[in-house]
């Protein structure tokens, strides 16, 4: 099958990136045509089937894409999205409707959008935003089962046509603990980590607020790693990493505490990720998360907060321990539970890749990707062929 992706890429610092980027490799290994249009700062020199033509900063991209996807011929189109991919000048993204109005009206192949932010309670802009794109599309995409049940519930009418696929992880990984410590120079060190981009809703302060009680109960061969950064572009991610480091400044134990800053790589995230004995995430909100994909496929035991995607994720693999998101007590309770049981982390991690394994690797998500296109677009063919005028004058 020939699809258009519509997507960020890499070398693009961004999470759709990089899940674009392993779906899109475990799709083409299923022998799929598959072209990425994506932002002008995604793809390398040289690399095929890439069309940099997106620059938001500029009204009139829309007409970019839909000429790249002109020149394609494409059988479905797939959009992944988040707002800020999509948004120029303040227009809440509403450019993305012209070239899926025109597709609507003029196409014959289906249109596809994963959401990659969907929330119990979406707001204003967000409620009339999904209502009219799913007019739009064929099939909109989301990666939970709560997600899609609350979605009526928000725009005030049953949607038909959006599906629930899981966010796809890697089956096996060939990552070292061993090595992985030995780059970041933790040798011999039991790892507490928190990863990912510095936002107030990630929650890290709450670890790094009961890093001196929790270390007092592991000890001095347990250090925390919070890995990551802010981003320069946004004063509230500058100023969180700011409290961050005053927290870890002040902190009795900061010498039991490695910074590890940048915006990684695919490969250097990975490493990151796996000289971890178990991933934190303290998180205020969430809709679901890569990193709790990620973590699972590398058999990384999770500390997360209860929130929707990931207490759901939590409950079904048994590879992690929910906490409430206003305990704090709770959540060191847990974070000292597994770290001290050598047994429990290996049990949780065993759970994981077995979770992956038989639920969300990428094989998997693959099959339900193409189950959903063949679907869509037998659908769409059926509705062409289907129209009777005369029936508008039937009593």
């Amino acid at each position: 099958m020939k699809i258009a992706w519509v997507s960020s890429w890499p070398p693009r610092p961004c999470g759709i990136a990089t899940y674009s980027s392993e779906l899109v490799h475990a799709l083409r290994s299923a022998g799929n045509e598959v072209h990425i249009i994506c932002h002008t700062d995604g793809g390398t020199p040289g690399e095929e089937n890439v069309h940099p033509v997106i620059d938001t900063q500029h009204a009139g991209w829309d007409e970019e894409v839909h000429r790249a996807v002109k020149e394609i011929s494409p059988e479905v189109v797939h959009i992944q999205h988040e707002y800020g991919l999509y948004a120029t000048m303040g227009d809440h993204a509403a450019s993305l409707f012209r070239p899926l109005f025109r597709w609507k009206v003029e196409e014959k192949f289906p249109v596809v959008v994963t959401y990659h932010s969907v929330y119990t309670r979406l707001n204003k802009m967000m409620r009339y935003y999904m209502d009219v794109m799913q007019n739009l599309v064929d099939g909109g995409t989301v990666f939970e089962p709560y997600q899609w049940a609350y979605l009526a519930v928000n725009i005030g009418r049953v949607v038909d046509n959006v599906y629930v696929i899981p966010h796809g992880a890697k089956g096996a990984t060939h990552a070292s603990k061993e090595d992985s410590r030995k780059s970041l120079n933790l040798q011999g060190k039991k790892v507490v980590g928190l990863l990912g981009w510095f936002t107030e809703t990630k929650g890290f302060h709450r670890v790094i607020e009961r890093w001196d009680s929790i270390s007092k109960k592991l000890g001095p061969d347990t250090v925390l790693v919070l890995a990551g950064d802010a981003r320069l572009v946004d004063p509230g991610q500058q100023e969180y990493k700011r409290k961050l480091l005053s927290l870890i400044n002040n902190s009795e134990f900061k010498d039991r505490i490695r910074l590890v800053l940048g915006s990684f790589t695919p490969e250097e995230y990975e490493n990151v990720l796996a000289s971890f004995d178990v991933m934190v995430m303290p998180y205020s909100f969430a809709s679901q998360s890569g990193n709790l994909a990620h973590s699972l496929s590398l058999g990384v035991p999770v500390v997360a907060s209860a929130l929707e995607g990931l207490k759901s994720v939590i409950d079904e693999s048994g590879a992690g321990i929910g906490v409430p998101t206003d305990d704090a007590d709770e959540l060191e309770r847990a974070i000292v539970a597994v770290m001290q049981d050598d047994s429990l982390r290996e049990k949780l991690s065993t759970r994981a890749a077995a979770y992956v394994k038989s639920k969300i690797s990428w094989p998997v998500i693959v099959e339900k990707h193409m189950r959903l296109y063949r679907k869509l677009m037998d659908k769409k063919q059926m509705a062409e062929t289907d129209v009777k005028p005369e029936a508008l004058l039937e009593a």
